[in-house]
């Protein structure tokens, strides 16, 4: 999969098909909520395992029930690509 940057357009078209995904400061970026801190941690180490299978790593915040995921191509010079938008339509399969 290309690690080259999507222009604005390509990541607005992906995003179309990524429901709840913004673009924030070249990452594409998601939060979800859960019912307590232990299913968010549960949710993080998914999310985690996902990417080491993937070895395309995201950014976890975990704010007690909260999990923001954010992704960005640092082969990329730190820009979204495909590898990017990939990864966060398996993150929202695993989580939605």
């Amino acid at each position: 999969m290309s690690d080259q940057p999507l222009t604005g357009a390509e990541i607005e078209l992906a995003l179309s098909e990524l429901p709840g995904w913004s673009h924030e400061h070249d990452h594409l970026v998601r939060t979800w909520t859960f019912d307590g801190h232990l299913q968010a941690l549960a949710a993080a180490t998914g999310v985690g395992l996902l990417s080491e299978r993937r070895n395309h790593h995201a950014d976890l915040t975990i704010a007690y029930n909260r999990l923001t995921v954010s992704v960005t191509s640092h082969s990329a010079g730190n820009k979204v690509s495909a590898k990017d938008t990939d990864l966060a339509g398996a993150v929202a399969e695993l989580l939605d």
